[in-house]
């Protein structure tokens, strides 16, 4: 009877032992990635994890003694993260937005995705990459495009790619929306309720309506995390959608799950948040795990990645791309002025 126990503590310290070595040289990877970001905040800690992955295994060989832990951080690892996002949302949220807010919101998220889309095939690009792209600018960036990419038949190089887009150009977010709503006049509620309908990561939201004014930045982050809000449901309607096509094409293979297993989490984690008191401080540090989750799983993602097939992608998707980011700064500065925001 005792046997059965050793038995399995031994099979878990050599899955341990097979994992550690990859999980070990993607935590340097990540720390390196967050250690820039203290440097410099307008980078994105998890654009520079998919940069450093990708780097690495250009420069070095990504070695084949971090294998299993890669794999392990690349689907393990970075949906935990996403299931953490839930403590990011807050019911308090949306009575600040209020019914206006909310309908700007739907609003911006759901022409901002259909635009892209359609914007997408007139240029050629594959659906898989045009859905990422959609997504990650509709949303919450590079965590978006992680929480998606499950759903699409996007390769790892679309997804780079997709990430890459959407930290140039909330970069470029950060430059340029502070000076358009200085000229225009923006109040700073007004401000930060742009910033947050429009720009995609929530560390570039702060910077944007920081740069603008400090007091535009509570507005930022609250319309910031209800659209974080929208992931859950939009992965929801994207596995429904792949479950049917799935059924039409191949009725005797086995259905796709209704619900991904991290989708039911990441709402599981934003019921206990609401239902619960949980301190500012915890919920931050938990907020920290998820990027760094996250950011691990990103490295993994940029280690499969190949110059090559970058290349053979080619310019359109930055023309996609900027010409999104122009589209979609310009309808939700639209919809904060018609709510009267």
């Amino acid at each position: 009877m005792s046997a059965l126990p050793v038995e399995m503590l031994g099979g878990r310290f050599s899955f341990i032992k097979r994992l550690l070595p990859g999980l070990v040289l993607i935590a340097i990877l990540v720390a390196i990635a967050f250690a820039i970001n203290s440097w410099q905040s307008t980078i994105s800690p998890l654009a520079l994890s998919v940069a450093l992955g990708f780097l690495f295994t250009h420069l070095w060989m990504w070695p084949k003694w971090a294998e299993a832990g890669t794999a392990f951080a690349g689907k393990t690892l970075l949906r935990s993260g996403v299931v953490l996002l839930g403590f990011q949302l807050s019911l308090s949220s949306f009575r600040y937005v209020g019914v206006k807010g909310i309908l700007a919101i739907l609003f911006v998220v759901t022409l901002t995705i259909f635009g892209i889309l359609a914007l997408s095939r007139f240029f050629g690009l594959s659906d898989g990459l045009g859905l990422l792209i959609a997504c990650g600018y509709a949303i919450c960036g590079a965590s978006a495009i992680a929480a998606v990419r499950p759903q699409t038949v996007a390769t790892d190089e679309e997804s780079s790619y997709a990430i890459g887009l959407v930290s140039l150009c909330g970069t470029l977010s950060i430059l340029v929306l502070p000076l358009i709503g200085h000229a225009a006049g923006l109040s700073n509620r007004a401000f930060g309720s742009w910033a947050g309908a429009a720009v995609h990561d929530v560390g570039q939201v702060l910077a944007t309506a920081s740069l603008f004014n400090s007091g535009s930045v509570a507005s930022a982050i609250i319309f910031k995390l209800a659209r974080v809000s929208l992931l859950a449901p939009i992965v929801v309607i994207l596995a429904l959608r792949n479950r049917r096509s799935s059924h039409l094409s191949s009725p005797t293979k086995a259905k796709v799950a209704v619900v991904p297993l991290f989708v039911l989490g990441f709402i599981a984690v934003a019921l206990i948040h609401n239902a619960i008191h949980i301190s500012v401080r915890v919920t931050n540090d938990l907020g920290s795990l998820s990027k760094v989750l996250i950011s691990a799983g990103l490295v993994a993602l940029g280690s499969n990645v190949r110059w090559a097939a970058i290349r053979k992608i080619g310019y359109r998707p930055l023309v996609v791309g900027l010409l999104a980011w122009v589209v979609v700064a310009g309808l939700a500065l639209g919809a904060v002025k018609l709510s009267g925001l």
